[in-house]
């Protein structure tokens, strides 16, 4: 089990227990009382799986707590950008970062930070997370990882695959892939989720290591092959898709998570009374349908538990960009 699968059983079960009783805890919900307009900073353009989950919670958020929730979108440095304003802004609840899971792996990739990843952030909850995949045209050769494989090694470096970035949860997911299959491809990275599906369909490459929700409507209308998902076990959302594991590539994980963060030092009733507003929401079915439509499942890792897989995930992430010999940048 991978580290994030851990979490995400931890996280489940959490869920459902809160949702027993979170009626009960009504009154702690008074710990966050926002005065005016939040911000949700999205450091990623609109579009993009992160900002329509933060559009979602905005949302369910205004709702809830009777102010604006405000998705600001601050594109650049592959979220940096957006991170850094955040890192900045007071801990009183008017400003929320939505990050994705490349937010751990910045501190491997890059020489220099303007922030720490991890404590310059308050970390509140790991929301929803979406495996991986490798996906190649319908009219390949290919038909299942075997034959990837053995190709592969006949031909190293012969095969280009896209991703959406250097260090971005998938380029790392396909080093990982290579380093266990012990064969090489030729990355060739893109700038968002979306650029590589549409290269893969372009035919400007051969294959394309992504995000499910990126690859889903193109596999459901039978123009892309699914070779493996990296998951634990076959997604509800794609069930049809075989995994790495039952294929014979023991120990491959790699998955897309999003979660919400805030400046460092929030107050812990504000953070646990926004945990609560998170669990419950959840537990929703019109909102587990929101976000299945978004090509993700809810999870909902929170708090201390959520600093803690950061934290393991940062020193991870290291580890896996020296094996794949990243440079930083």
């Amino acid at each position: 089990m991978t580290l994030l699968s851990h979490w995400r059983k931890l996280g489940r079960l959490g869920m459902t227990l809160a949702a027993a009783v979170w009626v009960s805890m009504a009154g702690a919900q008074s710990a966050y009382k926002p005065t005016q307009s939040v911000q949700v900073v999205v450091g990623f353009g609109a579009g993009g799986v992160t900002d329509v989950i933060a559009r979602i919670m905005a949302e369910e958020l205004k709702k809830e707590f009777g102010q604006s929730f405000v998705v600001m979108n601050r594109p650049g440095a592959s979220g940096v950008l957006g991170a850094q304003y955040v890192a900045k802004a007071a801990p009183d609840g008017h400003t929320l970062l939505f990050i994705p899971s490349t937010h751990t792996s910045h501190p491997a990739l890059r020489k220099e930070m303007p922030y720490d990843t991890v404590e310059d952030f308050t970390a509140i909850d790991l929301l929803v997370t979406a495996p991986n995949l490798l996906v190649v045209r319908a009219d390949s050769p290919w038909m299942n990882m075997a034959d990837f494989v053995a190709d592969a090694k006949k031909r190293p470096n012969a095969i280009q695959y896209a991703s959406s970035g250097i260090g971005v949860s998938t380029h790392l997911g396909a080093e990982q892939f290579q380093h266990l299959a012990k064969i090489k491809l030729y990355h060739v990275p893109y700038k968002s989720s979306t650029d590589p599906i549409r290269a893969l369909l372009a035919g400007e490459v051969t294959a394309s290591f992504s995000a499910l929700n990126a690859a889903m409507p193109f596999i459901k209308s039978g123009r892309l092959r699914v070779l493996g998902v990296a998951s634990e076990k076959r997604s509800q959302l794609l069930p049809e898709g075989p995994t790495f594991e039952e294929q014979g590539l023991k120990g491959m994980r790699s998955e897309t998570w999003i979660g919400v963060i805030g400046p460092a030092k929030m107050p812990p009733a504000m953070v646990a009374a926004m945990n609560q507003f998170f669990r419950k929401t959840l537990a929703r079915p019109d909102i587990v349908e929101k976000i299945a439509i978004a090509g993700a499942e809810p999870v909902g890792i929170q708090g201390d538990a959520f600093m803690k897989l950061m934290r393991e995930e940062v020193e991870l992430n290291r580890q896996l960009a020296k094996i794949a010999d990243i440079k930083a940048e």
